[in-house]
């Protein structure tokens, strides 16, 4: 009798777990990255039902549940150009949040999404709350709200303030902070604005970074491809100077050091 009564709680919470918010937020991510992006969709809008019926319940909304909705926001606006629903899903988030862990993230997908339908007084109220509601947010806002006047305001001047303002928040998470820099670069590269995308990736190494070997892999990275500008208006010797820094830096990405490594034989051996 009590090997039965375990049994049968044992398939009761496998069937629970299996129809979790969580669950299906996961097997949703599955789906899109399979390129079945409507069943995604659809896995997607069931997981917010369960979490629904979790909230009426009184549960507590897990992590995974939570970060789900996030997933989604971001399908709905980036797959399906649905930004209604990916509105919907950011409220969602914003709506079950009980604090700021949640609420800026909310918060700044919503703001993606105004952005993307050219409504920016909307999405600058957004990064506004963010800064109004605790200081220490205040890095999750000014960065994108900085490429937002830059990239899509067109607003050159001010755009360049914000972002130099934004990158030199020591706060600031060093991935977003090379991100920036190579999304400012490969725009000026685009262009045709080459010196402009060498002097975006020069400001990495006054950029402030707590651990060395973090700004170590972002710099490889940037002297790598600023030997390929150089390379492309015809700088040889320019270009082997940084792919020689790219190569030899200690604690460098293993990748770009070899692609550097690779790059300068090539030029070398035809010279």
């Amino acid at each position: 009798m009590t090997q039965t009564l375990l049994m049968w709680c044992s398939l009761t919470l496998t069937a629970m777990t299996a129809d979790s918010p969580a669950a299906l937020f996961e097997q949703a991510e599955t789906l899109a990255k399979s390129n079945r992006k409507q069943e995604a969709l659809a896995k997607a809008e069931e997981a917010v039902a369960a979490l629904e019926r979790a909230q009426t319940a009184g549960e507590k909304i897990e992590w995974a549940g939570m970060n789900g909705l996030r997933f989604a926001a971001r399908l709905a606006r980036e797959d399906f150009l649905d930004y209604d629903k990916s509105l919907f899903f950011c409220d969602k988030l914003f709506q079950l949040s009980d604090t700021d862990y949640w609420r800026v993230p909310a918060r700044l997908e919503r703001a993606m999404t105004y952005r993307a339908m050219g409504q920016f007084a909307k999405a600058q109220a957004e990064y506004d709350a963010i800064a109004a509601a605790d200081p220490r947010q205040r890095a999750s806002g000014i960065l994108p709200q900085a490429e937002m006047v830059y990239f899509e305001l067109r607003d050159e001047q001010r755009g360049r303030q914000l972002i130099d303002a934004a990158l030199g928040d020591p706060t600031l998470n060093g991935r977003e902070r090379f991100a920036t820099l190579r999304k400012c670069a490969v725009q000026a590269i685009v262009q045709g604005r080459r010196e402009e995308a060498l002097r975006w990736y020069a400001k990495l190494e006054g950029m402030p970074f707590d651990k060395p070997e973090e700004l170590a892999r972002f710099l490889c990275q940037a002297w790598y491809e600023m030997g390929q500008i150089e390379e492309s208006r015809g700088r040889t010797a320019e270009a082997k100077a940084h792919y020689r820094r790219a190569m030899e830096l200690e604690n460098g990405e293993m990748r770009y050091r070899a692609r550097a490594r690779d790059t300068l034989e090539t030029i070398e051996y035809f010279e």
